[in-house]
């Protein structure tokens, strides 16, 4: 399966290619291929529209991630993005919001959490963290822990699986 990726910044497209080739490795997913990725900011914006349409039939599927920054702006984001996805288009689209951040992931995986800050400033303050490193810590991600305790993880996931639309 080809797909492309519609992250919100550069090292977040590489940290998913990363994840992907690692679900690859360990056997849990089957043969994805990341045909492309693409940065998008601000989070809604007619770009994406753009954006969408130049990806359309040039891939299996087409997966937007993006960040919700707290749960309580979790479907407003949804329903902000979903608004950009043209009728036409004939690829499917499957968005996906974190909770917080992708980097919740990574703090999932390390048994660490986060409350009262973001899960990046956790990280910092516990690793020293800059946004720029997020593509190497996919190596550092525990698959088991995510896909019992993270919603965000699990759609990423089933995303990849074929034929789903």
């Amino acid at each position: 399966m080809n797909i492309k990726i519609i992250s919100e910044d550069d090292y977040g497209a590489e940290f998913l290619k990363n994840v992907i080739a690692q679900l690859k490795t360990k056997k849990l997913i089957g043969n994805v291929t990341v045909k492309g990725s693409k940065p998008m900011r601000p989070l809604c914006n007619f770009k994406l529209d753009r954006i969408l349409k130049s990806f359309d039939t040039s891939c299996d599927k087409i997966i937007i991630m993006l960040d919700s920054d707290g749960p309580e702006k979790t479907e407003n984001r949804r329903t902000n993005i979903e608004r950009h996805v043209p009728d036409d288009l004939e690829t499917p689209v499957e968005i996906i919001l974190t909770e917080y951040e992708i980097e919740e992931w990574i703090c999932i995986s390390k048994n660490l959490k986060w409350k009262n800050s973001k899960p990046s400033e956790k990280l910092k303050i516990e690793f020293g963290y800059v946004k720029s490193s997020l593509p190497k810590y996919a190596n550092e991600l525990d698959f088991d822990k995510l896909q019992k305790n993270c919603k965000s993880f699990k759609a990423f996931l089933n995303a990849l699986m074929p034929f789903r639309r």
